[in-house]
């Protein structure tokens, strides 16, 4: 068995305890990022990112494929900086049908059209002093477009139905799954918009280009869900384990989130989470060169030298501390790396 089962909690407060202690490599410093999970070569050039911008007014455009936790990132940035006793507020601009955008992000005025029963603040408003999320901005119409970039400029608001302009001081973090550029491009998204938002441009890796996150965050979503639910998983067998690391999460740390929950209610306490409680397309992904079961052992078989050199390289190519990270014993990497033909460079 692969023993996944053992706290975050030490992790998520800057210490590793995965390699027996210690401040997280890279990280300015790890208690500063607790909601986000991995010390992959790109998150920690996320977080020094973070590190440069938080504590500014800056506007920050955050892009990345849905599910690798943008919003996260949003947090962060409104935790770490001078703001943050003041307001967060986030809307979601695909949420909203056209017409109501701004007179959710502005509010309006009691009788201002059909419904507005009474005065509504908006959100611009309720953040101010604090940090205003616009989540999807990328899904946002020309005419909404063009009022976003009004308000940008001058930050001012005026309720929809009223005359009176009000002024906010917010600072603006936005997100999108587009690639804007293209958008631009393509004449689908305002230029001048885009320059705006992109001040400082964050992009929030996908799993697939971190594998070396995916042990972290698979004992993160055990240990919280041991908790939420109530259970005692005690961890992923190895052929469960080979599928979670050969899978390329298409659906990113949101993917790998739900089908570890799942997993928890799934198992029993005390056993372990087994290959077939995983999804269908984890279990049976197809193989590259369509030679059925052949073709999908040799690409667990490489998914996993890949997982342990990536560990080794990380510890040094120390076997001991890569056997604690790991789950196996000192005796049972050194065979595993002899059996998969893994030997440290000259």
């Amino acid at each position: 068995m692969v023993d996944l089962s053992k706290p975050i909690s030490a992790v998520l407060n800057g210490r590793d305890v995965t390699s027996g202690g210690g401040e997280r490599s890279g990280v300015p410093d790890g208690r500063r990022y607790d909601a986000l999970v991995g010390r992959s070569a790109p998150m920690r050039e996320l977080y020094r990112q973070i590190e440069m911008v938080a504590e500014t007014d800056v506007t920050v455009l955050v892009e990345g494929e849905t599910g690798t936790g943008k919003n996260l990132i949003a947090h962060t940035l409104h935790r770490l900086s001078s703001r943050v006793s003041l307001p967060f507020v986030a809307l979601n601009a695909s949420n909203l049908q056209e017409q109501l955008f701004e007179s959710e992000l502005f509010g309006h005025v009691r009788g201002a059209f059909s419904g507005a029963h009474q005065d509504h603040e908006g959100l611009a408003r309720a953040a101010n002093g604090g940090t205003l999320f616009i989540d999807e901005v990328g899904e946002l119409s020309a005419s909404n477009q063009a009022r976003l970039l009004q308000f940008l400029d001058n930050k001012l608001v005026r309720p929809v139905g009223s005359t009176r302009p009000h002024e906010v001081d917010v600072r603006i973090v936005a997100a999108t799954n587009r690639d804007l550029r293209r958008a631009v491009n393509e004449g689908r998204y305002r230029e001048d918009l885009y320059y705006r938002l992109r001040v400082i441009h964050l992009r929030v890796p996908p799993l697939r280009e971190r594998p070396d996150d995916v042990p972290l965050l698979v004992r993160h979503f055990l240990d919280r869900y041991n908790a939420e639910h109530g259970k005692e998983v005690a961890g992923v067998s190895e052929r469960a384990w080979a599928a979670l690391q050969a899978h390329t999460w298409p659906g990113n740390v949101r993917e790998l989130e739900n089908e570890i929950e799942r997993a928890v209610v799934m198992t029993k306490n005390g056993e372990e989470v087994h290959l077939a409680l995983l999804s269908e397309e984890i279990r049976n992904p197809r193989s590259s060169d369509g030679s059925g079961g052949a073709g999908l052992r040799e690409y667990r078989r490489q998914a996993e030298r890949r997982m342990i050199v990536a560990t080794l390289r990380r510890h040094d190519w120390n076997v001991s501390a890569s056997s604690r990270e790991l789950g196996f014993s000192r005796v049972g990497l050194t065979k595993k790396m002899k059996r998969l033909g893994i030997e440290r460079p000259k």
